[in-house]
């Protein structure tokens, strides 16, 4: 009975020592010998690896914009997109719709949807028509988006690409009704896709 443990016990030692020289080898790339008469002909494979590019840009995090019914004009600073990429890149709009938090949450129409001077009070608090458009063509490649995104077109739209460095503008506009009894807030919210020309 002792010898059985005895042997159970060195079985178990060279077991362990096995497969720890076995794990301790370090792993060695396979090398080979190529030989000849007068030359000889060797092939190397060579692997790389190669890292992604960050894409990085520059805006705002919050426009504001303002509504006046008095003169029927909307006023907002441009969204500013800065390319501090090493390439170009295209700038798309994903997504731009009215959002909640405000006094009001409007709902997204399109331009021609509404006869907007003549909206009620209630109808003028409930409906909008927000769009976006590059403002002007400094800092945008040739071939950029010259239309309207309405939000309520629901698309995603490119508007172009920037180079390296450069700078574009997209300027908010939008249609409203003009029949307001008060000053009032209302909040949007627009995402913007970047990626690689």
């Amino acid at each position: 009975m002792n010898r059985k443990r005895i042997f159970v016990k060195v079985l178990s030692i060279i077991a362990a020592i096995s497969l720890t020289a076995f794990f301790a080898l370090p792993v060695a790339a396979a090398d080979t010998t190529d030989s000849g008469t007068g030359a000889a002909n060797g092939n190397v494979n060579i692997n790389g690896t190669i890292l992604p590019l960050t894409i990085a840009i520059t805006h705002q995090i919050t426009v504001n914009y303002t509504l006046n019914p008095n003169e029927g004009t909307v006023s907002a600073d441009p969204i500013e997109v800065t390319n501090d990429t090493k390439v170009p890149i295209n700038v798309t709009v994903q997504s731009l719709s009215s959002a909640p938090g405000g006094d009001l949450t409007f709902s997204d129409v399109g331009p021609s949807d509404k006869d907007w001077n003549n909206l009620s009070s209630t109808d003028s608090k409930k409906f909008i028509a927000l769009g976006l458009k590059i403002s002007d063509a400094g800092g945008w490649n040739s071939g950029y988006y010259a239309g309207t995104d309405w939000a309520a077109s629901k698309a995603s739209v490119n508007f172009g690409s920037l180079p390296s460095g450069a700078t574009g503008h997209i300027a908010l506009t939008a249609k409203s009704g003009l029949a307001f009894d008060g000053i009032y807030t209302s909040k949007a919210n627009v995402v913007l896709m970047i990626n690689l020309v």
